[in-house]
């Protein structure tokens, strides 16, 4: 055997795909065209499909012989494609209809290729036959089924729609169009946040449509929808998840229907359905519906339970046909007069015969309905079976007696009501509690108007508690008496049960006892241990809260001292590492990337530790503030992406900015950290995601103070950062605040974000209020007091930095400092950015190059320094040089800038440590002013 034989390796192996494919049906035969010599040979399957002579095949005939099988309206296309092919050569596939041995013609496909020799001449065509009949019978099925589907889509009523997972509309009906206000082809592939124009409403739209999806169950739900022009509309939709042919939910699909309409006649139906309801509440037991133009009645189940009847429907002739014949007369008399007349109710008492040939007694009520007209349509009402009430009675009749014996003995008396007719039944003793004479009659609404108004919806809610079958509970209270007589209070105690008769309450009775005397003596105790105990409670309460001020002072005083011992130190030892490695950084360009990786963590963590440091002067109040007047919702605005950035994709951002809110006058810069801060530490609280609502509003105490309790009186403005985490207990907001205090773990948080929060509010005379629970999320409302005097022209939100000077500027500069490498770096830093510059270590060196060079433009000086600090040395000289420019650079300023942490309008100031960008921001600021 030869491996480099053709039938052997590649050429073996598709000899034997090629075999098998035939063998499996999937291709018809084979073919070889020398085009040169216009000779072309086939197999014998090829020869026996397309119905040639036996006998050609494995020989070679002109190719017009084989195309003498192609069906005549197919052979220009055939022929063209052949002519095509043998112009570019390569791949060859085309569709056509054959005739096979059985003279009918069917589909098949031809697949070949074309090769060229080496004068780009086709040399040869080769290739396969495939029957495709059945894949085009299909083919046409498929789309003749998605012609169907178009059309069915399109005529369906309302909207009908399909979705991917993602929300991406796949495909609509014309009214979809109409809803979203564009053709198919331009909301296919969109959301409907892209295509809305309320984004509330998309939100939850989509919100609905991935719960759906995620549940993989169907709902039906009433959405309000917007149309394009503005028009509000109600829609019952109905979805479902979209599967796949492994039930893999892949998307939604979905039908809309508007029912506006319905929704009004719903409306416009209220009064009838309000009678129904009437009717219905009318009686428990037998009801009945009468339609009065045939004389048809319908009746529930209780017909049977209770009177033997099995039916479902009668007429009215039957109804009349089983009432007792004493008693018929008179009811049907009395029903057709209402009927008949204007009036709406109908009742009667009477006996009704039983399908065993006995009489019940019931008592029967009914509504009449009537047309627009007035004429009476229908009649409902229900039957109630008095029979055991009345056996009732009588045995009942004897016990009262007995009972009015028994309490005449005694100091109490008793009460009875009829729940069947509503009738109260008191003797004279009990009225006389209540202050009402012996021979006047009482019914219920007597009770209640007589009863304390505080008393009255406790003492409703025990009696229907009593008379509740499914409940039985026992009627004890104890209410206050308002006397007809004099108007004066009498406190009456009561206790009864009541009586069921087949899961109904059919009375409720007990007794009554007189305790005036006793609650008199009750609330004089209770009013001296009141006394007592509130004496108590002040006085602890009092304490307490002296004790917690007290501790609470201690510690930010302990924590105020510790950072302004070391900011200066530690802010100028920063200095040293930040503003070089800046310095650095710009001078080296563009270094080898890893030495610029390794100087970016540098400057990054020296970065983290200053704000580390500011973070403790916040908390320690003891940071200068440059407060000007600030709008919150333009500041809340300008941090969106900002914000945006900061969350996250899976936390959603929504504002509630309040218009015409007051102004606030706050160091900008430092309340937009604050909101960061809120935010930040909302999205740590959403690790799943959520919402993160930033709100604003005025809020003045004079008329909302008790929904703000705590808040001193005066006039706010309110900025609300809420969000839907997993909250907080008790015992974690209660130190919340604290410094270094932090429930994350190791390494993500440092416990001073709400303790900045706290000392920035604190030090701009605001208050901070926090209100949280478990799984119910976070609020954090901060109070910043309102500036009366709004400003004609806005101040600009921070964050908008000057320019960067430009470089070559000659103006000359004095930098004093008596830490060496802080002052070598400034003074490197002025240079670099195009300034002249000269250096101090103290005040009084600088005094002496100030006097000796006349041309010195501006003073820029550390603020803490030995003997002279950085303010005096800039007013002796101001003194000296009033025209000269002043910019103080410190860690910590120690008050020696600010008033009541406040820095003064005249005041330039820059934190260290700060880095090359700032310095030419600040400088060029001063210069430019």
């Amino acid at each position: 055997m030869n491996p480099s034989d053709p039938a052997h390796g590649a050429g073996g192996r598709d000899a034997r795909r090629i075999e098998m494919a035939l063998a499996a049906g999937a291709i018809v035969g084979t073919w070889f065209w020398d085009v040169a010599r216009d000779r072309v040979t086939v197999d014998d399957a090829l020869a026996r499909a397309l119905g040639l002579d036996p006998e050609i095949a494995d020989t070679q005939v002109p190719l017009e012989r084989i195309l003498t099988t192609v069906h005549p309206e197919d052979l220009p296309g055939v022929s063209d494609a052949i002519a095509e092919v043998l112009v570019r050569g390569g791949r060859f596939a085309h569709q056509y209809r054959a005739r096979g041995s059985d003279a009918q013609y069917r589909w098949i496909e031809a697949i070949g290729r074309v090769d060229f020799d080496a004068g780009r001449r086709p040399r040869e065509f080769s290739g396969v036959v495939i029957e495709i009949e059945t894949r085009r019978r299909i083919e046409a099925e498929r789309d003749q089924a998605q012609s169907l589907l178009r059309s069915f889509v399109d005529a369906a009523p309302g909207v009908v729609f399909a979705k991917d997972r993602q929300g991406r509309f796949l495909i609509g009906n014309r009214s979809t169009g109409e809803l979203l206000g564009c053709p198919l082809e331009a909301y296919v592939g969109r959301t409907d946040a892209e295509l809305l124009r309320d984004p509330e409403q998309a939100a939850a739209i989509m919100a609905t449509d991935e719960r759906i999806m995620a549940s993989g169950q169907p709902e039906q739900l009433e959405e309000h929808v917007s149309y394009p022009d503005g028009r509000r509309a109600w829609w019952l939709s109905t979805k479902a998840p979209l599967r796949d042919a492994a039930g893999r939910v892949v998307g939604l699909v979905g039908t809309s229907l508007d029912i506006t309409r319905r929704r009004a006649a719903e409306r416009r139906h209220r009064e009838i359905e309000e009678r129904y309801r009437l009717a219905a509440r009318a009686t428990n037991d037998a009801i009945w519906d009468w339609r009065i133009a045939d004389g048809e009645v319908v009746w529930n189940e209780a017909l049977a339970s209770l009177f033997g009847h099995a039916m479902a429907r009668t007429d009215a002739r039957w109804w009349l046909d089983h009432i007792h014949p004493d008693d018929r007369p008179r009811v049907d008399a009395r029903i057709h007069a209402v009927i008949a007349g204007t009036e709406s109710v109908w009742s009667g008492e009477y006996r009704f015969r039983r399908a065993d040939g006995s009489f019940a007694a019931v008592l029967d009520r009914g509504t009449v309905l009537r047309d627009e007209a007035g004429s009476p349509v229908r009649m409902i009402g229900a039957m109630l079976d008095l029979s055991a009430r009345k056996a009732a009675e009588a045995a009942l009749a004897q016990s009262e007696e007995r009972l009015r014996l028994a309490t005449e003995a005694g100091d109490i008396s008793f009460w009875d009501v009829d729940m069947v007719t509503g009738a109260l039944i008191w003797p004279p003793r009990t009225k006389a509690m209540f202050g009402i004479a012996p021979d006047v009659e009482v019914s219920m609404r007597d009770f209640y108007d007589s009863l304390h108004p505080d008393d009255r919806a406790p003492t409703r809610a025990a009696f229907e508690a009593a008379g509740d079958p499914d409940r039985r509970a026992l009627y004890d209270v104890e209410y206050r008496v308002v006397l007809k007589e004099d108007g004066a209070l009498r406190w009456v105690a009561a206790k009864g049960r009541a009586v069921f008769e087949d899961q109904r309450c059919v009375r409720v009775l007990g007794v009554v006892v007189d305790i005036t005397a006793r609650k008199q003596a009750d609330a004089r105790l209770q009013e001296l241990n009141e006394e007592l105990e509130s004496r108590v409670i002040a006085e602890v309460a009092e304490r307490t809260r002296v004790e917690e001020a007290l501790r609470q002072s201690q510690k930010m005083e302990a924590v105020g001292q510790l950072t302004g011992g070391i900011a200066h130190d530690f802010n100028n030892m920063l200095a040293t590492v930040i503003g070089p490695l800046d310095l650095l950084a710009s001078r080296l360009g563009d270094m080898d990337p890893r030495a610029k990786r390794y100087l970016d963590m540098a400057i990054d963590g020296a970065s983290r530790a200053a704000q580390l440091t500011q973070r403790l002067l916040a908390f320690s109040r003891q940071q200068p503030l440059q407060p000007v007047p600030v709008d919150a919702n333009k500041l809340v605005e300008g941090m969106r992406a900002l914000l945006a950035h900061s969350l996250g994709g899976n936390v959603r951002l929504k504002t509630a900015l309040v218009d015409g809110v007051w102004c606030a006058h706050v160091d900008g810069n430092q309340l937009e950290n604050v909101i960061l801060n809120l935010a930040v530490n909302a999205r740590d609280a959403m690790p799943a995601g959520g919402q993160l609502t930033i709100g604003t509003a005025n809020c003045d105490m004079a008329t909302a103070a008790g929904d703000h309790p705590g808040v001193p009186d005066g006039q706010y403005v309110l900025i609300t950062v809420s969000d839907t985490g997993c909250g907080m207990p008790p015992e974690v907001m209660a130190r919340a605040f604290d410094p270094f205090y932090t429930t994350k773990t190791v390494g993500k948080g440092t416990g001073l974000g709400l303790s900045q929060v706290y000392g920035f509010v604190q030090q701009s005379s605001g208050h901070v209020r926090l209100a949280s629970a478990p799984g119910a999320g976070t609020v954090v409302r901060i109070y910043l007091p309102r500036l009366v005097e709004r400003p004609e022209e806005a101040a600009p939100l921070p964050g908008q930095a000057a320019p960067l000077p430009a470089r070559g500027q000659q103006q000359l500069i004095l930098v004093v400092d008596d830490e060496a490498g802080v002052r070598q770096f400034s003074a490197d830093a002025l240079t670099e950015l195009g300034y002249r510059v000269l250096s101090a270590d103290g005040a009084s060196q600088a005094l002496q190059v100030l006097d000796a060079h006349p041309d010195i433009a501006l003073l820029f000086t550390d603020v803490v320094m030995p003997e002279v600090n950085g303010r005096q040395l800039a007013d002796e000289a101001l003194r000296r040089r009033p025209a000269l420019k002043v910019v103080f650079a410190t860690g910590n300023s120690r008050n020696t800038l600010v008033d009541d942490g406040v820095l003064g309008p005249d005041v330039q100031l820059i934190g260290k440590p700060f880095t090359m960008r700032e310095l030419a921001t600040r400088i060029g600021a001063v210069f430019a002013d």
